[in-house]
């Protein structure tokens, strides 16, 4: 968002009166019953606030009627102004500062302006950065003044989605005069954006043709917003893309690939090589038309001035930002959403341990319960530790690999860890007592099986 445009904002006011009343993003949070990222989601302009909310945020802030009113103002105007590109973006990470990844920014930069394949793949588990990098690809694009489209898949979401998303929010922003000029020569485009199906005359078309010509209208549409630059087309959690949408989208990066950059990221794991969208990105993976790059967690260094930023403004201690890089293990949302919540009673703050459950939940059980051993052993733990009679090693090490794949364990020489601990201490906390006891018992009197362990390649 623009600075002129931010400082007559709800955002802008919310946090004067947060400022004004001597309280930090926590403190207010915790008034108003509303989480940290909600009010940083607010103040930023990410999110619009509801009339409940807008309650509570008086409440907390302990405003009079004028300013109550103020605020009310405030919040219906900015539901009114189109909100910034990318806002669809994830806003836990995607506003926070970008620290490390040189690397990727460098091949971000030049993927920008032109150099290697049309198209760049993230991918990595949840909260390793991946939306904070395409906030990123934002921010660059729209400084170099190309057009930018974004979308974000979810879960059982439009069966184009979420290319879909992207070009109807991009239609619904430009000016009229310019989208005119940009779906001029786009007949079969409603056919993608039934909102547009006004615009168009509807041709009679043979059975079968109606698809093919919708694909060459969403070409040329993007051709038109290239114009005789580039457009940026930014895509989140495109694991979630149906067969449609993985079908235009090859299509779209071998037609378009001249103009069109495309920045992508999908969850590690997910997209299996026989899916749609697997079979997508091996194709354009023979044709060199596209980059992955997995991410890694960060190093300690750049985890510890993470942890420093995220808890501004106070100041940890040395001690404190070690404790908390060793539980987080690298991953930037455990380590900003700790150096957050460092001060809440519980050991794990509620949604970071939602988020682990939601992680291991894409598991499947006979996984889920083997890691749960795992993590009452605690440390590295060799295979022949998890042999039982029921339970053979050649089993335990299908569905160990599994684990791995999905990044939530690393292989030593020495046997198999959590990647990340506060994953094991979420799994260990979720166990009782009398099961701990038992598992860490059984886990010692496991099998004589003799298994070698190889260290995992994670670049």
């Amino acid at each position: 968002m623009p600075a002129g445009d931010w400082d007559d904002s709800f955002g802008a006011l919310l946090a004067r009166l947060r400022h004004a009343a001597g309280l930090t993003q926590e403190r207010l949070a915790d008034r108003a019953e509303l989480s940290v990222r909600a009010i940083s989601s607010l103040e930023c302009g990410s999110r619009h606030p509801r009339r409940l909310t807008l309650d509570r945020l008086a409440v907390a802030l302990d405003l009079d009627l004028a300013q109550r009113g103020e605020l009310v103002r405030a919040a219906t105007a900015s539901r009114r102004r189109p909100a910034p590109v990318g806002a669809l973006l994830d806003a836990g990470l995607a506003g926070g500062p970008l620290i490390g990844r040189r690397t990727e920014v460098a091949e971000l930069f030049a993927h920008l302006t032109g150099e290697g394949p049309p198209a760049l793949s993230y991918e990595g588990e949840a909260g390793i950065g991946k939306s904070r990098l395409l906030a990123e690809a934002v921010t660059m694009g729209t400084a170099a003044g190309m057009p930018v489209l974004v979308g974000v898949g979810r879960r059982g979401g439009d069966p184009y989605a979420p290319l879909a998303e992207a070009l109807a929010d991009h239609v619904r922003r430009i000016p009229a005069t310019l989208r005119s000029a940009q779906l001029r020569g786009c007949a079969g485009l409603d056919g993608l954006l039934p909102e547009l199906a006004d615009r168009f005359s509807r041709p009679s078309v043979e059975a079968g043709q109606g698809r093919r010509l919708m694909f060459e209208a969403t070409g040329r549409f993007l051709d038109n917003v290239a114009g005789s630059g580039r457009v940026l087309l930014v895509l989140d959690d495109l694991q979630w893309a149906g067969p449609a949408a993985a079908e235009l989208l090859a299509f779209l990066v071998r037609q378009a690939w001249p103009r069109l950059r495309l920045v992508s990221a999908c969850r590690l794991g997910e997209v299996t090589p026989g899916s749609p969208l697997g079979q997508c990105a091996a194709e354009l993976a023979r044709l060199r038309m596209v980059r992955g790059r997995r991410l890694a967690p960060l190093g300690p260094l750049e985890a510890d001035a993470l942890v420093a930023s995220a808890a501004a403004p106070a100041t940890l201690s040395p001690a404190e930002r070690a404790r908390i890089v060793r539980r987080a293990g690298g991953l930037p949302l455990f380590l900003v959403e700790l150096a957050r919540h460092r001060t809440e009673r519980e050991p794990v703050p509620w949604h970071l341990r939602l988020a682990v459950v939601h992680q291991l939940a894409a598991l499947p059980e006979q996984v889920v319960r083997l890691l749960g051993r795992l993590a009452a052993v605690g440390g590295t733990v060799p295979v022949d530790r998890l042999v039982r009679p029921d339970l053979p090693v050649e089993l335990i090490l299908d569905q160990l690999d599994v684990a791995r794949r999905y990044r939530v364990l690393d292989e030593t020489r020495a046997g198999f860890r959590f990647r990340y601990p506060l994953v094991r201490e979420v799994l260990a906390g979720g166990l009782g007592p009398a099961r701990r006891r038992l598992w860490r018992a059984g886990a010692g009197h496991g099998g004589s099986a003799d298994v070698r362990h190889a260290p995992l390649r994670t670049a």
